[in-house]
């Protein structure tokens, strides 16, 4: 029945002369739904919660002068004040105040006329409605406000997670020009250093092992490659069955990447020999690597507009593939021109001109460590400060 009111008003009193008044008010109010009930605490607080009033008429003067505050209180605790304007009745000025900071919204003293109080109530409710729609309007937009944060947080974490991805594929440096400009130019570098390694008779201990132990054996390899490239500045390109591929000195050019290459190279082999003694003490058969290096000339870009990759092209690539094929297990294969930028710093073992498939005769050189003044005491492989200082010069 409610519904069919425009408005709801709840009238609290024990006094039939002040509850009279309301009647006499709003009698004539057809969009008006008026209850009267004398004040008793749990009915009251039913009624409320069940049909929610729009606006509620207390009289505070009755019984001790205490329990239409109490009542007031009350609601002020459950926030029902905060929603529903009451408008509170006295005979006389006493406990306004008080009122006022349990929540009441207006004041009226006893006795007043019907137009003096109808106006109150349409004020207090028109009011009413335009703080609901304020806080509304505030609390959609708090609402699409935090929608559009969870959004862009998402975005941001789904922006990361490809920034993070496309760094694993790419070098940080074309990664950002990809993000930046959409495409990535090809550029000329006169002088990289490019590593190959291989594992010897790959094919024979694959043939007796299960897909997924090849596996397994293979990322434990060569996670540590990348950790070793990495520190050394060396860019890893790609992996191909059971080779690795990496390159010093680009994208970011410097005069160092032979030198760098090297020792990434030994440091290698040096994780090769420990971790095939304990695979030997194990009884577990044994992986050994072969290194080819080379320095010259590439070009370097990405290719493909789908499945990005950077990859390098040129001459020296094929050179330091075959010197990888010509290697043999355990050791570090350079060219002569490799040896003519590390030769001051590390010995070297040379073998002669070797054949190499469509390359011809290839000065080649085995690398057998640090020169003693520049290695730590008794690990050849291992650089020490003097041999720091030097690298930092160039």
């Amino acid at each position: 029945m409610i519904n069919h009111y425009e408005y709801f008003i709840l009238a609290i009193s024990d006094n039939e002369e002040v509850l009279s008044m309301i009647k006499d008010s709003f009698t004539d109010e057809a969009q008006s739904y008026l209850v009267l009930t004398s004040p008793i605490s749990g009915e009251i607080f039913d009624m409320i919660t069940e049909n929610r009033p729009d606006i509620i008429l207390m009289d505070i003067n009755y019984g001790d002068d205490t329990k239409g505050l109490d009542i007031l209180l009350d609601l002020r605790e459950f926030d029902i004040s905060m929603d529903i304007p009451v408008l509170i009745m006295s005979e006389d000025n006493k406990n306004i105040e008080r009122a006022v900071i349990f929540g009441a919204a207006d004041f009226l003293k006893v006795p007043f006329d019907k137009l003096e109080l109808t106006v109150r109530v349409k004020s207090l409710l028109s009011l009413f409605k335009l703080i609901e729609g304020i806080t509304g309007q505030a609390r959609e937009l708090e609402i699409q406000s935090n929608n559009l944060e969870k959004q862009k947080n998402q975005l941001e974490i789904e922006k990361n997670k490809t920034d993070e991805l496309l760094q694993n594929i790419l070098p940080y440096e074309i990664a950002e020009q990809l993000k930046n400009k959409g495409e990535v130019k090809a550029k000329k570098y006169r002088m990289v250093s490019i590593m190959f390694t291989d594992f010897k008779d790959f094919t024979s201990i694959s043939s007796d092992l299960e897909p997924e132990e090849i596996i397994k054996e293979l990322g434990v390899y060569f996670r540590k490659f990348d950790d070793i490239t990495e520190n050394h500045f060396i860019e890893k390109i790609k992996t191909i069955g059971d080779a690795y591929m990496c390159v010093g000195g680009l994208p970011l050019r410097n005069k160092s990447n032979p030198i760098d290459i090297v020792l990434a190279s030994l440091e290698i082999q040096k994780f090769m020999k420990c971790y095939n003694d304990a695979r030997r003490a194990k009884g577990l058969t044994v992986w050994e690597l072969r290194i080819g290096v080379h320095t010259g000339k590439v070009v370097a870009g990405v290719i493909g507009s789908k499945k990005f990759a950077y990859d390098i092209w040129g001459d020296a690539v094929n050179t330091a593939s075959r010197l990888e094929t010509a290697s043999e297990a355990g050791k570090i294969n350079i060219s002569g021109v490799t040896y003519e930028y590390i030769k001051e710093y590390f010995n070297c073992t040379y073998r002669g001109k070797i054949p190499a498939k469509n390359k011809g005769e290839i000065d080649m050189y085995y690398v057998e460590g640090l020169k003693k003044k520049y290695c730590e005491e008794s690990d050849s492989s291992s650089p020490n400060k003097k041999f720091m200082e030097k690298l930092a010069e160039f």
